[in-house]
């Protein structure tokens, strides 16, 4: 799918998504950061300090330092504009797509968002998203590929038509139309998707379920946050897809109540990650693509 999701709700799983990223994660629950809060903002290159959110090679030397997460959705691409379901399935950015990753990595390097280390999935999309941004932003880092930060993969389903995918999902769980299923106060993410999998008849190519999306995804994010904590700390850019975030925030038990169109190509939700504990910031912001317009 990699869709814009229609409709988000209260999220009703959270405790069993988080317990499915076998983390011993000290905090999952209600973090909260100013919304205009910015990660690695204004900080001198090869200094290290408290927070570990300097630029600096060999910064921290050997001390653990706080790790910010810049979690960030590719750009649009060829099957997001067919609107076709795109989980392991990949296709690469439009030109649309392209541009706005650049935006954003004009919009860090403006607001002086320093950048230690870049990860992204292993997909095409995720590494042209990844190399743009870095590129624009003038880091001369390199991607480090992770297939754990893929998209869901939606089994039988990749490919299809979204429209397609998410009425069989709807009648699945009683709703007459797609809109209807969306439109309910009832309706929560991670079980649709849980939906979608059970009505997945790939046996060569199986779907998986929200918790293993979940699971993996929370996995990629803490080695990543581990690593670059036993380095001094820093600022990470990881380029994902929408879903991923979603079901990863959702674990966390973010407030995804205002992603109402679903994640937004180029967004970025900010991850703290501090002495074994997550804390979240913004949610799918789009102010540093608006500064690099």
């Amino acid at each position: 799918m990699d869709k814009d999701v229609l409709r988000t709700s209260p999220v009703s799983r959270r405790t069993s998504l988080a317990a499915a990223g076998g983390l011993g994660l000290a905090a999952v629950g209600a973090f909260a950061a100013p919304a205009g809060a910015d990660p690695g903002k204004g900080k001198g290159k090869g200094q290290g300090n408290g927070n570990g959110h300097g630029k600096g090679h060999g910064k921290g030397h050997g001390r653990r330092g706080a790790v910010t997460l810049l979690v960030t959705r590719h750009g649009r691409t060829m099957l997001n504009t067919l609107d076709r379901v795109q989980g392991y399935a990949d296709s690469p950015l439009t030109e649309p797509g392209v541009a706005i990753a650049r935006q954003l990595g004009t919009g860090l390097g403006r607001e002086d968002v320093e950048i230690d280390a870049v990860h992204c999935a292993d997909m095409v999309r995720h590494f042209q998203t990844a190399s743009s941004v870095i590129e624009t932003h003038g880091s001369d880092l390199t991607p480090t590929r992770d297939a754990r930060l893929r998209e869901i993969n939606f089994g039988s389903y990749e490919g299809e038509k979204n429209g397609v995918y998410w009425t069989k999902i709807a009648n699945s769980l009683g709703y007459g139309s797609q809109e209807e299923l969306m439109s309910s106060p009832d309706f929560d993410m991670p079980t649709a998707l849980d939906a979608g999998a059970a009505l997945s008849d790939g046996t060569e190519v199986p779907a998986e379920t929200s918790a293993e999306c979940a699971d993996r995804a929370l996995k990629a994010l803490h080695d990543i946050a581990e690593a670059q904590a036993s380095d001094g700390g820093g600022t990470v850019l990881v380029v994902t897809s929408g879903l991923t975030i979603y079901l990863a925030l959702d674990a966390l038990g973010a407030d995804l109540s205002s992603v109402t169109s679903g994640f937004h190509n180029a967004s970025v939700s900010t991850l703290t990650y501090e002495d074994g504990e997550w804390s979240i910031g913004t949610v799918n912001d789009m102010s540093y693509v608006e500064a690099g317009a």
